[in-house]
């Protein structure tokens, strides 16, 4: 009796594997409004400075990780990270996202990298960084959960 239930069951798990949801290409789609949203906001936001725009994905606890291994936590306060004076004025900015990888059904990485113009005393420079993002489902939207650049 056991062996049959066993080998009933064998036999059945091709079956339940093959019906189970494919949430990773689930999470992948669910996020990717989101994330081509924030990342087409993010190239008009950086240029003109707007602060709402760029903080407006983060999640309450969201934490921002800087080049140099600073953190902001927290929605509120990287709106103000945003806010503060620049000591240069960006000019042209573009982001390129090259990868994205479900976690599990609620969490979904994002990679890739952002290239900024910056005219600061008089000079016009370019600079490439990377970085690396967590996104979180919060209910139906997709939140910045942490975000590192390189």
């Amino acid at each position: 009796m056991i062996k049959s239930r066993s080998v009933a069951l064998l036999c059945a798990l091709p079956v339940l594997i093959a019906a189970a949801p494919n949430w990773k290409a689930q999470a992948l789609a669910a996020a990717a409004p989101f994330i081509d949203r924030a990342n087409a906001e993010w190239e008009t936001a950086i240029v003109t400075g707007d602060a709402n725009k760029l903080s407006a994905p983060y999640a309450d606890g969201g934490i921002f990780i800087g080049p140099d291994g600073s953190t902001i936590v927290g929605h509120d306060a990287v709106r103000a990270m945003y806010a503060r004076p620049r000591s240069a004025q960006v000019v042209k900015a573009r982001i390129s996202s090259d990868g994205r990888a479900a976690a599990d059904p609620d969490d979904v990485y994002e990679w890739g990298s952002a290239t900024m113009t910056v005219r600061r005393d008089g000079k016009i420079k370019s600079a490439t960084g990377r970085y690396l993002t967590v996104w979180h489902r919060d209910g139906r939207a997709w939140r910045i959960t942490r975000n590192i650049a390189f």
